[in-house]
């Protein structure tokens, strides 16, 4: 009961930190479409081996990519992890470096009977917005902003309750459900005006901003095909994100402000100069999304893992309207891991895991007719503890985007670090 009580406060303590947290996602120019990037789902140790691990479910480990793999959660499991990510940004001419961070997630599973069906809580992100892309008139001709400054910030987060059933030894389902919450906003900034090659010098900002609250639910199915092949096991892993119509409140402001941020004002009439919209009812659709993945492994020893998935994008849409910069989506996520004897090993780096893999991603921006796709190498390991419980540490070296048609291209480096405590709090003691 006291480790009950004090895995309890630790979930309650994460839970109030990463309300704050999550607010702290990757900076990239091309959050600025959509619903921004979207988060990886997988926790550290799926981010280690590239992402990798529909198929394949570890007992030290909460299953978060496959709801049918909670069917053998063996122990009552909590996560939290945390994540710091440096992205460098260039072009053709500049380029900088951002570096932000946070908590990433925290999560709770637990055998409801074992060996046969389990279920999970999770809060983590889904997806963010943050950047600031500044644009200068460049052309002469009809009235323009001199200088336009284009901003984005929010997050998109998920709270999750997942269910694994395993039919029998061969067959496992599941089912995940996911109600999706917070605010995205987009901002553009238009100052002076540029007429052929005079500029005119206005003591204002022009300011619009959207302001998206999303508020609704989405659902994944999951299924799981397992054989054994001598002493190891050939696992099938398949999921279905099923198209989300998520319920979103825009509210729309038109503002006239100082240099400084302040709003002008005729009068005694403060919203003189503004106009907004609040609360103007619409739908964001996101679209449906099918995952496989095929394990080949030997129990607490080793694993080789990959998956695929497809998301056409080109069916997005916001308020009823389309987005031409998304298309289809096709992601390749392969790893494996390995551990030297994490029962019987007498020398530490013996009960150590190490992990490798790689993630591939077409899409789903096409801008200028260029795919804007990225590539990931990732390695990562688990350090034990205790007989049960872990620290898990992930890196990812990847690139995103291009310099073609004056596009960006991101080289960026990911850590990420979670705390895994293991322990069965529900089972009924024999003996005293």
């Amino acid at each position: 009961m006291h480790q009950f009580k004090t895995g309890l406060l630790a979930i309650v303590i994460s839970l109030i930190f990463s309300l704050t947290a999550f607010s702290q996602e990757l900076i990239s120019p091309y959050s600025a479409y959509g619903m921004g990037i979207i988060s990886e789902r997988g926790f550290v140790s799926n981010n280690g081996m590239g992402n990798a691990g529909l198929a394949y479910g570890s007992p030290w480990f909460i299953p978060v990519l496959n709801p049918a793999l909670l069917g053998s959660q063996t122990f009552s499991t909590f996560e939290a992890g945390l994540s710091i990510t440096q992205n460098n940004i260039s072009d053709d001419v500049t380029r900088y470096t951002q570096v932000n961070g946070g908590l990433r997630y925290v999560a709770l599973a637990f055998p409801i009977i074992q060996g046969k069906y389990g279920i999970s809580v999770a809060l983590r992100p889904f997806s963010s917005k943050n950047y600031n892309i500044i644009k200068t008139a460049t052309e002469n001709g009809a009235p323009q902003a001199a200088v336009t400054r284009f901003q984005g910030e929010g997050t998109v987060s998920q709270f999750s309750i997942s269910n694994g059933w395993n039919i029998n030894k061969f067959v496992a389902v599941g089912l995940e459900a996911n109600y999706n919450f917070g605010t995205l906003t987009d901002k553009t900034v238009y100052q002076n005006i540029i007429h052929n090659s005079d500029t005119i010098n206005i003591p204002y900002l022009v300011t619009a901003q959207n302001a998206d609250n999303f508020s609704d639910f989405s659902f994944v199915f999951g299924t799981k095909l397992t054989k054994k092949v001598g002493e190891n096991y050939l696992s099938l892993g398949a999921t279905y994100d099923f198209q989300a119509n998520l319920n979103t409140n825009r509210n729309t402001f038109l503002q006239l402000t100082t240099a400084s941020g302040q709003a002008l004002a005729q009068g005694n009439n403060p919203d003189s100069l503004n106009f907004s919209t609040f609360n103007e009812a619409g739908q964001t659709v996101i679209p449906a999304k099918i995952s496989a993945g095929l394990s080949y492994w030997r129990s607490n020893k080793w694993v080789i893992s990959a998956d695929a998935s497809y998301q056409n994008w080109s069916n997005y849409s916001s308020f009823g309207q389309e987005d031409n910069a998304f298309g289809e989506q096709l992601k390749l996520n392969i790893g494996g891991e390995f551990t030297p004897n994490v029962q019987g090993g007498t020398m530490y780096y013996e009960r150590v895991t190490y992990r490798a893999g790689l993630n591939i991603s077409n899409g789903p921006l096409v801008i200028n007719n260029n795919n804007i796709n990225s590539f990931g190498i990732t390695f990562g390991s688990t350090l034990p503890i205790n007989k049960v419980s872990n620290v898990n540490l992930a890196f990812e070296v990847g690139q995103r985007g291009t310099l073609l048609d004056n596009l960006v291209r991101e080289n960026y480096f990911n850590f990420s670090l979670s705390f895994t405590y293991n322990d069965r709090w529900f089972l009924k003691r024999q003996f005293d």
